[in-house]
């Protein structure tokens, strides 16, 4: 994780806004999910398997998606441009 904190005034806007720390818990939860898995993924899916609400999991896509954090599509959502990674998570 990045040693930067939302008010450094050295980080600039966009790069900021690419942190984690600016997340709610269950948009962490849902982006955690996306960048463990690897692949596309539904919002039915995600609300499987991070055990929110459809409503929550849709709500904290778009904010992800606001964030560039993560890609949508017709096919769901996959992991956006980041610099930092999920431990464990399935790289290749």
């Amino acid at each position: 994780m990045s040693d930067r904190t939302p008010h450094d005034r050295q980080t600039a806007p966009a790069k900021m806004r690419r942190e984690p720390q600016v997340l709610e818990a269950d948009e962490l939860t849902v982006y955690e999910a996306i960048a463990t898995l690897r692949r596309r993924l539904g919002s039915a899916e995600l609300a499987t398997t991070t055990g929110l609400s459809e409503e929550t999991v849709r709500a904290a896509v778009d904010r992800l998606t606001d964030l560039e954090m993560i890609e949508t599509g017709k096919d769901g959502t996959t992991l956006g441009p980041n610099t930092w990674d999920v431990h464990g998570s399935n790289q290749g």
